[in-house]
């Protein structure tokens, strides 16, 4: 009898332990406190000229890497997922490339060779979109086969984003969509800039996309002034806003005397002013001005500067090196970022 009390006891005690323990399982646990968000890269504050904060952080080009001989407008730098293509003129080749920390370095040379040094390189979100020798469109996909993409001549394609469709544009030309099926640009969809436009975007240095609107941006004359523009269309070909103030005399900030290359962030457009060597900032959602700076100031008196969006607002701009410095350590990079307004 004894022996069946103890183990009575035992057995009560033992289930009161376990309740115990499931009840403190169930009791809410306090929360871990937050670590602040770690900062990737050392970026520096510039104050602007309407005094907005730019982050800028110089890059290390640890493989010498060169756009091009000459400064080209538009297209020689893509980014899918966290690979950045690179159209490099040292080689006449397109390279993959990272960035690791504080470095930019090619991580698979050489992918597409005999590439022409006025090629555009871009992307579907799949594949690698380039023009070949033969002044041909083709894509590239992982495992390094190159198929034809698009028959048509054009000045160049690109993926938009989040969607399976490209878009051409050429310099006279209507930009124009188009649905991806079987690995090739097929059934037109509609124009998105018409071929008969305000004649400040009659010759386009180029376009980009973020997935909603098109940015077609380029040079023009009015009257005897090299001006400068960047017009935005939605998908559907509506007419959004133009960047630019062509006819502003007092040439107040916004004034563009010419747009050689743009990067769309998620709340902002980088302009690069070449003619004057600026980078502009305006407001994506309205195409309102928000702050510029001289590329002098910015990039040590160097005026060819190419851009790639990056994503959380940052921007990835490789500068050409100047005539002075020679091409002994390749195109100089650095990574913009924006802060929030």
């Amino acid at each position: 009898m004894k022996r069946v009390k103890l183990c009575t006891i035992l057995l009560t005690g033992l289930l009161a332990t376990g309740l115990m323990l499931g009840c403190d399982s169930e009791k809410p646990q306090p929360a871990e406190p937050q670590q602040p968000p770690k900062v990737s890269l050392p970026f520096e504050k510039v104050k602007m000229e309407q005094g907005t904060e730019l982050g800028i952080v110089k890059l290390n080009n640890v493989d010498k890497i060169f756009i091009s001989e000459n400064f080209s407008r538009t297209g020689a730098l893509t980014k899918m997922g966290d690979i950045i293509y690179i159209r490099n003129a040292n080689t006449k080749t397109i390279s993959e490339a990272k960035l690791d920390g504080e470095d930019l370095k090619i991580t698979k040379a050489d992918i597409v060779k005999e590439v022409p040094e006025d090629s555009f390189i871009s992307n579907d979100g799949k594949k690698l979109i380039y023009r070949n020798a033969n002044r041909c469109i083709d894509t590239l996909a992982a495992d390094g086969t190159a198929t034809p993409f698009f028959e048509q001549r054009i000045n160049g394609m690109l993926g938009v984003p989040g969607k399976e469709e490209v878009l051409s544009f050429a310099s006279s030309a209507a930009v124009m969509r188009y649905a991806v099926a079987d690995g090739k640009a097929g059934s037109e969809m509609n124009v998105v800039i018409p071929q008969e436009r305000n004649k400040l975007l009659q010759d386009p240095n180029g376009i980009t996309c973020d997935g909603t609107n098109v940015y077609m941006y380029g040079t023009t004359l009015d009257g005897k002034m090299s001006v400068g523009a960047v017009a935005v269309y939605s998908l559907d070909g509506i007419p959004q806003y133009v960047l630019g103030n062509k006819h502003d005399e007092a040439r107040k900030p916004g004034f563009l005397a010419s747009a050689f290359d743009v990067a769309v962030t998620e709340d902002y457009i980088f302009v690069f002013d070449g003619n004057i060597r600026r980078i502009h900032i305006f407001n994506k959602k309205d195409g309102s001005i928000i702050d510029l700076m001289s590329a002098d100031k910015l990039f040590d008196g160097q005026t060819g500067v190419q851009l790639l969006a990056m994503g959380d607002n940052e921007v990835l701009a490789i500068v050409r090196p100047g005539a002075k410095t020679g091409f002994e350590a390749g195109d100089k990079v650095f990574m913009l970022k924006m802060y929030g307004q």
